[in-house]
Parts: C-alpha cells; sequence; structure tokens
C-alpha cells in the first residue's frame, strides 16, 4: 500500500509540473480561498458554487493539522499517504474520490460536511502538491535554533518601521533575555520595493507592526499566507482572524463610537462628507451606523448653503482628507478618526472631536512615542505566546497562540475579542488655535 501511495504521489506531483494547473498555484488558491480556480463545490447535493467559497482550511486549518470544524482530519501530504489504524493510505486515485464523492480509502462515506468537489486534473495535481509544500510554508522562519520575525518598512513610510523594528528588538530582548525554548528570537527590517518586501516576508514567521502605507497593506502578505500581526493601524474589523491579529479597536468599532458620540452629543443633523476620492465609507456609515432621529446629508464639496454646524469627514486617503479639511468651514464641528485627520496642519482651524483606536495603547498617565509604546505591547504579547506555544511552532500555531494571550496592562482579552482584543475606542478632542 506504501509504495502505491509513493506512486500515486508522483504522479500527481509530474502532473502538477507539467500541466501547470488552471492558476500559478490553483491547489493553493482551492485551499486557501483566494485568486482564481475553475474548481466548484457542492455541499448536501446542492447547486455547484464556485470552490473558494469552501476553502479546504476553513475546516482543516491553514496548517493543515485539521479539527477546526466537525473534527476534521489533518490532511498535509504526510498525514494522507500513509495508513493509520483508521484507513488505509490515500493514493491519486482514492484522494480524487474523496474530493469528489465523500469516500475514505476503505469506501467508508466522509462525514456529510465535506463539500464535495469538481476539478480537472490538474487542479487535482496541484492541490497534492500544495498539501505537501504546506508544513515547510507554515515552518517558514522556525529553525532549530533561530525565530525570524519581519518589520517591513514601505518606501512610503519606511522611517516608522526603522523605529518600530528597533523598539521590538529592544523589548522583545528586555522580555526574553535572548531566547525562547532554545530559540533566538530577531527581527529583521524588510526594505527596498514592494517585490523586495514581499519575497523577504516569504521567509519569516509572520509580519509585525506593519505601518500605514498607500503601497502595503494586509492582504499583501495574507494573501501569500504570511500572518499579519499588530499592525500600526485599526484593522477594517473582517479580517480573518487565523492569519490576522490587531492590539487596538477595527475601523467598525470606531464607527460605531462616532455613532454613540452623535448621540450622547445629542446632534440633530449631520453633514457627510461624500468625496470620490475617499471611496464608499461615508454611504456605508450611514447605511448601518446611523443614529436614529438624527438627519443625515451626503454630501461632496463645495458644500451647498450656509456653514453646516457637525460634519463627519471618513477618508483614509490622508492627503484628499486633508485638501478636504482645508475646504471645510472653521465653525464647524468635524467628526472622524484622529489617524486620518489629527496629524494635519489644516487640523488647527477646526473643532475636531475624532475617534482614536490608537489612543488605548497609551494611558494618560504614560508619555512617550505611540510607536515604542506599540512595540511593548506586541512583544510582551509575542512573548507570552511563544512561550505558551513550545517547541512545536509554525504560522498558524503562533497566531492561534495570540488569541489564547490575555495582556492585563492594556486590558486586552482575545477572548472577548478575537480579533483585536479589544473595541475601546477613546475621543481626542481639538480646539483652534
Amino acid at each position: 500500500m506504501r509504495c502505491r501511495a509513493l506512486a500515486g504521489l508522483s504522479l500527481l506531483l509530474w502532473a502538477a509540473a507539467a500541466a501547470g494547473g488552471d492558476a500559478p498555484d490553483a491547489g493553493g488558491n482551492l485551499y486557501n480561498g483566494v485568486g482564481e480556480t475553475t474548481a466548484t463545490v457542492s455541499v448536501g447535493g446542492g447547486a455547484a458554487l464556485p470552490a473558494a467559497r469552501f476553502p479546504c482550511r476553513t475546516c482543516h486549518g491553514r496548517n493543515g493539522a485539521g479539527g477546526r470544524e466537525g473534527a476534521a482530519p489533518p490532511i498535509r501530504q504526510s498525514d494522507l499517504f500513509r495508513a493509520t489504524p483508521a484507513r488505509p493510505a490515500y493514493d491519486a486515485a482514492s484522494l480524487r474520490r474523496a474530493l469528489e464523492e465523500g469516500r475514505a480509502p476503505d469506501g467508508r462515506i466522509l462525514a456529510s460536511l465535506m463539500p464535495r468537489y469538481a476539478m480537472d486534473d490538474a487542479t487535482l495535481a496541484s492541490l497534492s502538491a500544495y498539501l505537501g509544500r504546506l508544513a515547510g510554508l507554515q515552518g517558514r522562519g522556525v529553525h532549530p535554533r533561530s525565530l525570524t520575525l519581519a518589520v517591513a518598512a514601505p518606501p512610503d513610510n519606511a522611517a516608522t518601521a526603522r523605529r518600530y523594528a528597533q523598539a521590538l528588538r529592544t523589548a522583545l530582548g528586555a522580555l526574553l533575555g535572548g531566547s525562547v525554548h532554545g530559540r533566538t528570537v530577531t527581527v529583521a527590517l524588510l526594505a527596498g520595493d514592494t517585490a523586495a518586501i514581499l519575497d523577504g516576508a516569504e521567509e519569516a514567521i509572520a509580519v509585525i507592526g506593519l505601518a500605514p502605507s498607500a503601497r502595503l497593506d494586509v492582504a499583501a502578505f495574507t494573501d501569500r499566507q504570511v500572518p499579519v500581526l499588530f499592525p500600526l493601524f485599526p484593522l477594517a474589523g473582517d479580517e480573518d482572524t487565523t492569519i490576522v491579529r490587531g492590539l487596538m479597536a477595527d475601523r467598525r468599532d470606531a464607527f460605531r463610537a462616532i455613532a454613540d458620540r452623535f448621540a450622547s452629543d445629542k446632534v440633530a443633523a449631520v453633514t457627510v462628507i461624500d468625496a470620490p476620492e475617499c471611496g464608499d465609507e461615508a454611504g456605508d456609515f450611514v447605511r448601518r451606523y446611523a443614529v436614529p432621529g438624527a438627519r443625515y446629508a451626503l454630501s461632496d464639496l463645495p458644500l451647498a448653503g450656509k456653514d453646516p454646524r457637525d460634519v463627519l469627514l471618513l477618508c483614509p486617503d490622508r492627503q484628499a482628507a486633508r485638501r478636504i479639511l482645508h475646504d471645510l468651514p472653521a465653525r464647524s464641528r468635524i467628526y472622524g478618526l484622529a489617524g486620518e485627520l489629527l496629524s494635519s496642519a489644516e487640523a488647527a482651524r477646526h473643532r475636531l472631536l475624532l475617534a482614536s483606536p490608537e489612543a488605548s495603547l497609551v494611558s494618560g498617565r504614560e508619555r512617550g512615542n505611540i510607536v515604542d509604546a506599540h512595540a511593548g505591547t506586541a512583544a510582551r504579547l509575542l512573548v507570552s505566546a511563544l512561550k505558551s506555544v513550545g517547541r512545536n511552532l509554525d504560522r498558524t500555531r503562533l497566531v492561534t497562540a495570540i488569541g489564547a494571550v490575555p495582556d492585563a496592562e492594556r486590558q486586552l482579552d482575545y477572548a472577548a475579542d478575537t480579533l483585536n482584543g479589544t473595541a475601546s475606542v477613546p475621543f481626542i478632542e481639538t480646539k483652534p488655535r
């Protein structure tokens, strides 16, 4: 049986190399639910759907170790292509039957939760090859005597990244004294163009403290299956917690906080800036977070009529936000996000009431740079997680361990808020000078 399994494995790997699949990595795309694949899936005998809607990782884990949903078994190639007390080893033919018909190598029907996939030979070969690479991909950055974390230095915010990398090294050194479970922890600063940074990230267990950038976002790394931990900006709120964790409230939390502030300030009418360069966040806010009884008017610049008392400006493009803020009436109260508006010199002309998830990182008793405070908190969480995981470490195990680590100093609890550990959003208020 083992010889037959290895022969089937060799055939699959040869086919993957020869055919190339229906995308550069059709198997990886299918497994992780990213990119494109021609494979389809049905559940419970239903209609065929795009396979990306039911990625393998949902139940079997990003590392293929299983156990996430319905006691799903491990499906790394080293697990599938060897016999266990419960079943014979898989080969190429029985792997196809399992995927298409839901049958184990011995003919048993697999759990009904297992979707039924339809794919061509090249995609099957690519999937099998990906399952063979999965353990190695998950072990990137982890070596017998060392562990590599990465800080990306995007060209448009490299100075922040350099400061963060140094602060993280200092904090980790103070907490660890050099190593954890026999591994020396190093922090690599990834510089250069976008391609060089992404390639460098492939050799780290995770990217830590990603700086705000118009060139590199969270998805640039997670689409390559590189975890992103504790970016230096609020997350969107819909990120996958198996590969992303934050340590400040996300944008959705901030929007809810602004809506609550409208209610507490008894705001009756809000002019919501709906500029094309700011995306659809204005409309999204009105649809999702509008306070009952208050009037919301979407408006682009220049504003029509008399100056509004209360204005909401949400604009992820900071340069666009600065231009818009300059053109808003000085007599208006401006609500928004501190990360978008507070750094602008135009802020001095206005009364600003800004939701600031970042402010939760520095308490009223503390003074110092928020980058250093963030790095210190990230270091504590990382050290706690690394100590709890032990020697058997990979990317997914690290992210999972973060989810079980509280931090009393910053009041972070990932059991209560799985993405960020907190939904707390302080406000910063300024008055015109």
